[in-house]
């Protein structure tokens, strides 16, 4: 079946050690997600402020690395259109969507949205933890929620065709995004704040306010945003997927595992290698296959085939 994990610093990483994404011992690499039946990986590009400014010309140079591991591999497609990854995945190859991390590298100019449109990025997580140009992030409330600024963006781009991603969004911004959009919205790695307290975790109020317009949360494997400190497996992470089922529907929920962007993972969970072991947990709780493939995939895939 098809994966599609919405959220991934594999990227980043790779290029800022100077390494490769084909073969390498961080959570993700082409040749591990190659094993799947289909793989489609939204591939983050991140600048943490923590450490540096973030740029809009260093976004580009990602993207620039982006490409050339793409002429580097033909198994490793970049995908613009939800058609191109329906052609590319029947060529068994990992299909990539690009995407932004942190609204503040548009450096509040709108035109820069076009460029990173026509430079391929199909999604953007509006903020990181911080206040930004654009809203408030999950540890930093100070704008009141979304700005003007963030409301042109918000719109635009929903008019090209890109997917509005509120991970990290304080609750403000978020419903002020929920207010304004026309199209699905994603939270790309997010869990459920029912099942674990976390600033970055949402409520269900909020999980239903997804679900309601058609769109996905994707469920992050990072131990801090699944369970307290202790003993933390995928079981631990299932309870976050069978809590926004019930609440949001088997239609709203998806994998957003954030590889590569956190520094522990479950127990039993390795990379991109260990996804087996959620789908089959999820087979043997009396999951059925129809429900399983949604959860694996099919729900952004739909996602990404009414926006892109």
């Amino acid at each position: 079946m098809v994966i599609v994990d919405a959220h991934c610093d594999t990227l980043t990483k790779a290029v800022d050690n100077k390494t490769d994404i084909f073969e390498n011992n961080y959570h993700w690499d082409i040749k591990r997600a190659l094993k799947y039946d289909g793989f489609v990986q939204f591939m983050s590009i991140f600048q943490n402020p923590d450490i540096i400014k973030p740029t809009f010309k260093r976004a580009l140079y990602y993207i620039e690395k982006a490409e050339s591991f793409e002429k580097k591999y033909p198994q490793f497609k970049i995908c613009k259109s939800y058609l191109d990854i329906k052609h590319n995945l029947t060529l068994n190859k990992v299909c990539a969507l690009l995407t932004i991390e942190g609204g503040d590298i548009l450096h509040g100019k709108t035109e820069n949205l076009q460029t990173l449109y026509d430079k391929g990025i199909r999604s953007i997580t509006l903020t990181w933890n911080y206040a930004n140009e654009l809203g408030d992030g999950a540890k930093e409330s100070k704008n009141g929620g979304l700005t003007p600024f963030g409301h042109e963006i918000v719109k635009s781009m929903q008019d090209l065709g890109m997917i509005v991603d509120v991970s990290h969004a304080d609750e403000k911004t978020f419903w002020d995004i929920i207010d304004i959009s026309i199209k699905p919205i994603i939270a790309s790695h997010s869990n459920a704040g029912a099942v674990h307290e976390n600033p970055r975790n949402l409520n269900n109020d909020q999980l239903k306010a997804i679900s309601d317009i058609g769109g996905v949360i994707g469920v992050n494997f990072y131990t801090e945003f699944i369970d307290k400190p202790g003993r933390v497996n995928s079981d631990s992470l299932i309870r976050h997927i069978e809590h926004i089922c019930e609440v949001a529907g088997e239609d709203a929920v998806g994998l957003g595992a954030d590889f590569d962007g956190m520094e522990s993972l479950p127990e039993d969970v390795k990379g991109v290698e260990s996804l087996d072991i959620i789908l089959n947990k999820l087979a043997r709780m009396n999951y059925s296959e129809t429900v399983i493939r949604k959860i694996t995939g099919g729900n952004f895939l739909r996602v990404i085939s009414e926006i892109l």
